[in-house]
This record gives C-alpha cells, structure tokens and sequence, in this order.
C-alpha cells in the first residue's frame, strides 16, 4: 500500500530537476543563437553600407593604366602572370 502513495519518502521532487534543467538550457541555447544572429546581421549590414561607398571602378586607377597603355610604359609581367595561372592564385 505504501508503493501506491509514491514510496516512503512520498513523491521525489528531484524527479522533474533534469528535464527542468534540459528546459533552461535549450533556452539559454536559442537566446544566444538569437543574439549571434542579431550580431552577425548587424556586421553584415556595416560591411553593405561601407562596400557602397567604394565606388566600382577606381577611376583615378583607369586613367593611370590608359596613361601608361597610351604612352608605351604599361608593362606586363607575363612570368608573373604564368606563375600565378599554374599555382592557381
């Protein structure tokens, strides 16, 4: 009879503790995720609005090479060139 009313310590209390604590932390686990999103979005947004300020084309860089191309002074480095193309970088 005793068995039926949970022992005779009566009901363990320490019962529920793990699945409580597996409860605490998953949430613990979402709050950081949350925050390393909310994080990881706000860098992403710094890096698009500073990329937007870099213009596409370096014009001042354009004008120098068509310069040099023009006047017979841009030169290639073709073994560089090679070098790289075979190291594939």
């Amino acid at each position: 009879m005793v068995e039926r009313v949970g022992g005779v310590g009566g009901p363990n209390p320490m019962r529920d503790v793990g699945e409580k604590q597996k409860k605490i932390e998953k949430s613990k686990r979402e709050i950081q995720k949350e925050e390393l999103s909310s994080t990881i979005k706000g860098e992403v947004e710094k890096i698009l609005e500073e990329s937007g300020k870099v213009p596409d084309v370096r014009e001042e860089l354009v004008q120098e090479i068509r310069k040099a191309v023009e006047s017979g002074n841009y030169i290639v480095d073709v073994e560089n060139i090679a070098k790289k193309l075979l190291r594939g970088g």
